[in-house]
């Protein structure tokens, strides 16, 4: 039988916001501040800490499904905490909630799901 990760097991992926993670658009600075776009690969990695462990030689697992919610902002140089928990897992998929914690308070949650797949079945021809 496959493993998977249990039900409530829980990753914590911590970092400090640097330059080069603002929000930027066109190659330019947007805004000052930690970009979406960053938090979202920063819950895939979280997400991909809780699974990774648990994969079989002969297999992978990709990014099927982020809802994310940014609801406040994080400055150059804050350390963020992103804690995602399984809630829900099958041969097929493992789901995490997750939160974006900042240095005074939560500044973003979701959801993210990642379907298991055979390794290599990505980009190959």
């Amino acid at each position: 039988m496959r493993r998977r990760p249990a039900i409530g097991e829980e990753t914590i992926h911590q970092f400090t916001v640097a330059p080069e993670m603002t929000a930027r658009l066109f190659d330019r600075e947007i805004h000052p501040v930690y970009a979406t776009a960053w938090m979202v690969r920063h819950v895939e990695e979280a997400g991909r800490m809780l699974v990774e462990p648990h994969l079989d030689p002969d297999e992978d697992a990709t990014g099927y499904s982020i809802q994310l919610t940014h609801e406040r902002s994080a400055r150059v140089g804050d350390r963020i905490t992103v804690v995602a928990r399984v809630t829900a897992v099958d041969d097929r998929a493992c789901t995490a909630e997750f939160e974006v914690h900042g240095p005074d308070s939560v500044i973003g949650r979701g959801v993210f799901v990642q379907r298991y797949i055979r390794k290599g079945s990505i980009g190959g021809r």
